[in-house]
Protein backbone atom coordinates (compact mmCIF):
# COMPACT_ATOMS: atom_id res chain seq x y z
CA UNK A 1 0.00 0.00 0.00
CA UNK A 2 1.39 3.38 -0.87
CA UNK A 3 0.86 6.62 1.04
CA UNK A 4 -1.92 7.86 -1.26
CA UNK A 5 -3.86 4.60 -0.90
CA UNK A 6 -3.44 4.67 2.88
CA UNK A 7 -4.62 8.26 3.18
CA UNK A 8 -7.55 7.77 0.80
CA UNK A 9 -8.70 4.59 2.51
CA UNK A 10 -8.36 5.88 6.06
CA UNK A 11 -10.13 9.13 5.13
CA UNK A 12 -13.00 7.10 3.65
CA UNK A 13 -13.11 4.87 6.75
CA UNK A 14 -13.24 7.90 9.05
CA UNK A 15 -16.14 9.43 7.10
CA UNK A 16 -18.04 6.17 6.66
CA UNK A 17 -17.54 4.60 10.09
CA UNK A 18 -17.61 7.67 12.31
CA UNK A 19 -17.99 5.79 15.58
CA UNK A 20 -15.34 3.13 14.86
CA UNK A 21 -12.45 2.83 17.28
CA UNK A 22 -9.14 0.97 17.03
CA UNK A 23 -10.69 -1.82 19.13
CA UNK A 24 -13.89 -2.06 17.09
CA UNK A 25 -11.78 -2.32 13.94
CA UNK A 26 -9.72 -5.08 15.56
CA UNK A 27 -12.92 -6.93 16.49
CA UNK A 28 -14.05 -6.64 12.87
CA UNK A 29 -10.60 -7.77 11.73
CA UNK A 30 -10.96 -10.94 13.80
CA UNK A 31 -14.22 -11.71 11.99
CA UNK A 32 -12.57 -11.11 8.62
CA UNK A 33 -9.60 -13.34 9.52
CA UNK A 34 -12.06 -16.16 10.22
CA UNK A 35 -13.64 -15.57 6.80
CA UNK A 36 -10.19 -15.50 5.20
CA UNK A 37 -9.24 -18.77 6.89
CA UNK A 38 -12.40 -20.42 5.57
CA UNK A 39 -11.82 -19.07 2.06
CA UNK A 40 -8.20 -20.27 1.99
CA UNK A 41 -9.20 -23.67 3.38
CA UNK A 42 -11.88 -24.08 0.74
CA UNK A 43 -9.82 -22.51 -2.06
CA UNK A 44 -12.48 -19.86 -2.67
CA UNK A 45 -12.01 -18.13 -5.98
CA UNK A 46 -12.13 -14.56 -4.59
CA UNK A 47 -10.17 -15.17 -1.37
CA UNK A 48 -7.82 -12.35 -2.31
CA UNK A 49 -10.66 -9.96 -1.45
CA UNK A 50 -10.72 -11.38 2.08
CA UNK A 51 -7.00 -10.65 2.32
CA UNK A 52 -7.81 -7.09 1.24
CA UNK A 53 -10.48 -6.78 3.95
CA UNK A 54 -7.92 -7.82 6.56
CA UNK A 55 -5.29 -5.40 5.29
CA UNK A 56 -7.79 -2.53 5.19
CA UNK A 57 -9.00 -3.16 8.73
CA UNK A 58 -5.51 -3.58 10.14
CA UNK A 59 -4.23 -0.37 8.55
CA UNK A 60 -7.46 1.39 9.52
CA UNK A 61 -7.09 0.30 13.11
CA UNK A 62 -3.50 1.55 13.20
CA UNK A 63 -4.62 4.90 11.77
CA UNK A 64 -7.46 5.13 14.27
CA UNK A 65 -4.88 4.55 17.00
CA UNK A 66 -2.93 7.56 15.76
CA UNK A 67 -0.39 5.98 13.42
CA UNK A 68 0.47 7.64 10.13
CA UNK A 69 1.65 5.89 6.98
CA UNK A 70 5.23 6.81 7.90
CA UNK A 71 4.76 5.44 11.43
CA UNK A 72 3.54 2.12 10.04
CA UNK A 73 6.40 1.82 7.57
CA UNK A 74 8.92 2.68 10.28
CA UNK A 75 7.57 0.19 12.82
CA UNK A 76 7.46 -2.57 10.18
CA UNK A 77 11.10 -1.87 9.36
CA UNK A 78 12.00 -1.85 13.07
CA UNK A 79 10.20 -5.13 13.68
CA UNK A 80 11.84 -6.80 10.70
CA UNK A 81 15.28 -5.80 12.00
CA UNK A 82 14.39 -7.63 15.21
CA UNK A 83 13.01 -10.64 13.29
CA UNK A 84 16.10 -10.90 11.09
CA UNK A 85 18.26 -11.28 14.22
CA UNK A 86 16.07 -13.87 15.93
CA UNK A 87 16.45 -17.61 15.90
CA UNK A 88 13.34 -19.49 14.86
CA UNK A 89 12.04 -22.82 16.11
CA UNK A 90 10.39 -25.72 14.36
CA UNK A 91 6.80 -25.57 13.12
CA UNK A 92 4.10 -26.52 15.63
CA UNK A 93 1.34 -28.97 14.66
CA UNK A 94 -0.62 -26.12 13.06
CA UNK A 95 2.43 -24.86 11.14
CA UNK A 96 3.12 -21.83 13.34
CA UNK A 97 6.81 -21.06 13.86
CA UNK A 98 7.74 -18.93 16.87
CA UNK A 99 11.04 -17.35 17.70
CA UNK A 100 13.23 -18.98 20.31
CA UNK A 101 13.23 -16.91 23.47
CA UNK A 102 16.74 -16.37 24.74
Amino acid sequence: MNREQFESITEWQNKTFVEATPLSKIAHLKEEVDELESDVLHQAEDRRLEFADCFLLLFGSAAADGMSYDDIVKCIDEKMEINYKRKWGKPQANGVVNHIKE
